[in-house]
């Protein structure tokens, strides 16, 4: 997770072999201090549920 912006990012490579990103924005307040971090990792602290 991009914790700047925040979005959540996966890399996958096509049928081609090019190098593609899938990018989704998250619902949540930037945090650009937090940098780059583990999509488990962020989503332990944005836990929507209130648990």
């Amino acid at each position: 997770v991009f914790a700047w912006m925040p979005a959540a990012s996966v890399f996958f490579r096509d049928p081609d072999g090019h190098l593609l990103e899938y990018i989704a924005m998250l619902p949540h307040e930037p945090r650009p201090e937090q940098g780059v971090v583990p999509w488990r990792v962020w989503e332990l602290t944005h836990r929507v549920d209130g648990r």
